[in-house]
This record gives structure tokens, C-alpha cells and sequence, in this order.
């Protein structure tokens, strides 16, 4: 349903992470997911995939994870400026699977998660199972 790639990299930009994403279908084995989103520390990078062709096409959604996950980075004790990687998957793991059962978690009340219902990810997400591995 949602592929999800995270990386540590700063100092990113949406022709970056469209050039991230375009290199990723090209060269990477990865199966077909409605959902595709990169996430770094300073920004996570959506695309709804009808058809994912490599082609760099520029995010269809973007948010600062410092404030969409402000709970979640807290929680870790983690300040989004210095966060690694791996820290970085457990934070989105735990959002991904607080929004697979809660289904909300005010995605309609905060206008940075506002594109979590635009896009369907809200309702795809719904009782998903979330997993967190190198895809095979």
C-alpha cells in the first residue's frame, strides 16, 4: 500500500527527493505501491503512484516532520536537526502505526496533516498492518 524510504540525509529539496525517487524506481527492486513516500529529518516527500514510472516528478505532498511529528520525535527524545536515520524509521513507524488504528490523529484539525486525507494515504491507512524491513 505505502512504500516509505527513509534516509538522514539533510539539506534536501523537492528536486532532490524527485530525483531521489526517479533513481529509487530505476535502479531499485521495488514492488508497485499505490503510496511512496521519502522521509528525512528535515522533510517527508509524498507521491500518490496510479502508474510508478521512473520518471522525476516533483512530490505531490511535502511536510516538516518537526512539527507534524512533534510528539513522536519527543517521545524518542530526538531533535529533528540531529535525528539519524534509524531513529528517524522507529518515529515514522510509530506514526504510521498510530494512524493505521487511530485513523485520525487530526489529520482534518491540522492543516500540515490535512494532505494525509487529500491524498487516500488516511484511508488506506486504515487498519493496515505496518512493517519495518529492507524490501526483498
Amino acid at each position: 500500500m505505502l512504500l516509505v524510504e527513509v534516509t538522514g540525509q539533510h539539506g534536501t529539496s523537492d528536486v532532490w527527493a524527485a530525483r531521489y525517487r526517479r533513481n529509487l524506481l530505476e535502479h531499485e527492486t521495488m514492488p508497485n505501491a499505490p503510496f511512496f513516500l521519502i522521509a528525512t529529518p528535515e522533510r517527508l516527500y509524498f507521491w500518490r503512484q496510479d502508474d510508478p514510472s521512473p520518471q522525476e516528478e516533483p512530490p505531490h505532498f511535502t511536510m516538516d516532520p518537526a512539527a507534524g511529528l512533534k510528539p513522536y520525535f519527543e517521545t524518542f527524545k530526538e531533535d529533528p536537526k540531529t535525528t539519524s536515520g534509524e531513529a528517524l524509521e522507529w518515529i515514522l513507524f510509530s506514526w504510521l502505526s498510530d494512524l493505521s488504528w487511530s485513523a485520525r490523529l487530526g489529520a482534518e484539525e491540522d492543516p500540515s496533516l490535512r494532505w494525509l486525507s487529500e491524498s487516500g494515504l488516511l484511508e488506506a491507512l486504515k487498519g493496515a498492518h505496518i512493517e519495518s524491513g529492507e524490501v526483498q
